[in-house]
């Protein structure tokens, strides 16, 4: 990710491992864990909204990473309209189609795939063939979690954009991918040469180094900066009509269309 020193940041479903150059974190499931790998990090300024319906000002980021965000949505397009909205530039990252058939995940909503710069998405069938039996294994077979690693490139989507983004919606049915072809097939294999070395680096980091530790690590690093950063009540709005919020004890309240959103345990909620 192409992110400068001054970039105010902005992170959406940054969940139980969010990036530690994020200022502001934004995630829907503050207390459900079910789509994500452990509990919420909160060490940060943090949100709870829907990324379909952002709670910041127009430009309020330079830039806004959205990590395994887009695949679960009911609306990627509502999704796209507000990430150029609040940000000037960002990161998008996604499984692939690759990844998808491989692990199937019940709760994806959209298969994407990145074609000539283009992210390409149709709606998720979700006919998983192997169960959980890849899921399984990436816990458990070193074998396989080394391929999963050096292979990277095969499993993730992982697209950067300024200005807007580049994507299309594909009618149900129609692929993006065609794995018969032997052109896709070279572009697939060339797109990870030169990153193996990299990545086994990166794998034997992670086997020797606890989660808990990295996750302390990041909150360091937050904690250590020493950039100027804006404050919530200088760039939230009313997540449905965009208008001024006023903060008041327990709960926020839009001028405009009369709404009110709480405040609970210090994080204000956006989608009661």
């Amino acid at each position: 990710m192409n992110i400068r020193p001054d970039d105010f940041v902005l992170e959406i479903g940054s969940g139980h491992n969010p990036k530690a150059r994020s200022d502001v974190l934004c995630d829907k499931f503050i207390a459900d864990d079910e789509q994500r790998g452990g509990v919420i990090v909160a060490d940060r300024p943090i949100v709870e909204a829907d990324g379909q319906f952002l709670p910041f000002a127009d430009k309020a980021f330079d830039y806004v990473i959205c990590s395994h965000v887009l695949e679960h949505v009911e609306d990627p397009t509502q999704l796209i309209a507000e990430l150029e909205r609040v940000a000037r530039r960002g990161y998008i990252e996604t499984p692939s189609e690759i990844g998808e058939r491989i692990y199937g995940w019940h709760y994806h909503n959209w298969v994407v795939n990145l074609v000539e710069g283009r992210l390409m998405l149709r709606r998720n069938e979700r006919d998983s063939q192997f169960g959980q039996l890849f899921h399984k294994l990436a816990v458990t077979d070193k074998h396989w979690k080394r391929f999963h690693l050096t292979h990277h490139n095969l499993f993730l989507v992982q697209y950067e954009w300024k200005n807007k983004i580049n994507y299309e919606i594909l009618p149900d049915q129609e692929l993006a991918l065609n794995l018969e072809c032997p052109d896709t097939l070279e572009r697939l294999i060339a797109s990870g040469n030169g990153t193996s070395e990299q990545r086994e680096w990166l794998l034997l980091l992670k086997s020797v180094i606890p989660r808990r530790i990295v996750s302390q690590a990041k909150s360091l690093l937050v904690r250590s900066k020493n950039r100027q950063t804006k404050t919530l009540p200088e760039i939230l709005v009313c997540p449905q009509c965009k208008g001024e919020i006023t903060w008041e004890a327990q709960r926020l309240h839009c001028k405009a269309c009369e709404r009110h959103y709480p405040i609970i345990d210090g994080i204000p909620r956006f989608t009661f």
